[in-house]
């Protein structure tokens, strides 16, 4: 019985324009925004690796100088995107693309798209995951809201009801037909989605994404049915409907992010570089100040070596220095940089459960993580960038430690561009899908919750179902 009457709500819907007519506009739309998010990355990525070229050029033809004061010349870091980003670039809109490496100090990423958008971006990006995360539940309303409620209406539902019709499996059966109708309308959409994406060899997080989106419409589609079941009138269901889509949607992830600032605000950025500086200059608790460690750090180095002045030492002691500093100041970054992530990874969570009301936002945080455009993957990225800046820092003073005896200054040696060539070049390995299912797990499971409690609300209402 079940599967007859999911056929006949399936032949119903093809038989409605609608479902046609909205199927082929959001294929259209669709494909037009993922077209064009997608020449957007491409002429991105194209951008990034000239960037990169030229920046790396630049580097290995310096010149003769003296490898501290070339080391101060910097490199930079870019985070590559992967091609799901096309579909939802997450946080990579507002924050930087590239992050300058240099000496003594650890920055924060620079030249944010978003700084560069128009103004009326402001008013809310217009990406693919918008069309597919927002308007496709929309679509399910408008097709499923007169679900129940029709038959209600036309009278068949007291009818059915009179010939011993259990409630169960007509609005299951109601729910699997609205499902089958989606996947038969949706498929143009799908089609040329998966067309557009698939230069970007992103098959697997694509095939995963896919299965988060089919959870995410079922959900949709039982909420549907189960607002229609408790309807009288069509028109009410499709009111009660929007009303929910525009919360989802809209409403409850703004008003949940500005409260978890207000909860758990993050530091400015004074604060946080001045905590930096201060522990630094006065020590964490119980090392000392920086003069304390160097002068301790200079009497060591004499003890070890037999020495009783540093001109005397067989290695250039100004880059021996300049490393034990570093290495603190790196200790005192890491520190600081992982409460500002973790800061960061308590907002998340605080917004999960802020947002856990509604389906949009765990599903939009697992589109993120597989595109690689979360939080998780832009800390990976920053930790990645942070380790060739020491490698590479640590490399360029080494050689001026070897290269010179006792206290010299920065024109007592000088290196070229060999030595600048001979420089490890920056590779970033972004992290496979295994990574980016670990961080969508809870989100997932979010996502897979609801799918369950409204079936189970569906089950439950259709065993009190009134004709």
């Amino acid at each position: 019985m079940m599967a007859a009457i999911a056929f006949k709500e399936l032949r119903m819907l093809l038989r409605d324009g609608r479902l046609w007519g909205l199927g082929l506009l959001l294929a259209l739309l669709l494909g037009g925004v993922l077209a064009l998010a997608v020449q957007q990355r491409d002429s991105a990525e194209r951008e990034r690796e000239r960037v990169e070229l030229a920046a790396r050029a630049q580097w290995d033809h310096q010149g003769e100088r003296n490898p501290h004061r070339a080391a101060h010349f910097g490199l930079y870091a870019f985070k590559p995107r992967s091609a799901l980003a096309s579909v939802e670039p997450g946080i990579d809109a507002q924050t930087g693309q590239a992050l300058w490496l240099e000496p003594h100090r650890r920055n924060l990423a620079l030249y944010a798209p978003a700084a560069d958008a128009a103004p009326s971006l402001g008013l809310g990006d217009f990406t693919p995951a918008f069309v597919l995360l927002a308007l496709v539940p929309l679509l399910i309303a408008v097709l499923g809201h007169a679900s129940v409620t029709q038959e209600r209406e036309l009278g068949t539902l007291r009818m059915l009801h009179a010939s011993g019709m259990r409630g169960l499996p007509l609005v299951l059966g109601k729910w699997l037909g609205l499902c089958a109708a989606l996947v038969i309308g949706l498929a143009p959409a799908w089609l040329a989605a998966g067309w557009l994406l698939a230069a970007g060899q992103g098959a697997g997080p694509a095939a995963l994404l896919l299965l988060a989106l089919c959870l995410y419409y079922a959900a949709w589609a039982a909420i549907t049915v189960l607002v229609s079941v408790h309807c009288r009138t069509s028109r009410a269901a499709l009111l009660v409907l929007l009303a929910l889509w525009v919360g989802a949607v809209f409403i409850a992830p703004r008003l949940s992010a500005s409260a978890v600032e207000q909860f758990a605000p993050l530091p400015t950025g004074a604060a946080f570089w001045s905590r930096i500086q201060h522990d630094i200059d006065h020590g964490l608790p119980g090392e000392g100040s920086a003069a304390e460690r160097a002068k301790a750090f200079d009497g060591q180095m004499l003890a070890q070596h037999g020495v009783a002045r540093l001109e005397d030492l067989p290695f250039g002691a100004n880059a021996r220095r300049r490393l034990h500093r570093d290495a603190y100041a790196t200790k005192v970054y890491a520190l600081h940089f992982e409460q500002l992530w973790q800061a960061q990874r308590t907002q998340q969570r605080l917004l999960r459960v802020a947002t856990a009301a509604t389906p949009y936002a765990p599903m939009r945080a697992v589109a993120s993580a597989l595109a690689g455009t979360d939080l998780a993957h832009r800390q990976h990225f920053e930790q990645a960038a942070e380790q060739y800046r020491q490698e590479y820092t640590i490399f360029m003073d080494e050689w001026d430690m070897n290269s010179t005896r006792g206290v010299t200054s920065f024109e007592s040696r000088y290196a070229g561009n060999a030595q600048w060539q001979a420089t490890p070049r920056w590779r970033y390995e972004a992290p496979g899908t295994g990574f980016a299912l670990r961080q969508s797990l809870a989100d997932g499971g979010l996502l897979a919750a609801w799918l369950l409690v409204a079936l189970a609300a569906l089950a439950w209402s259709a065993r009190r179902l009134d004709p």
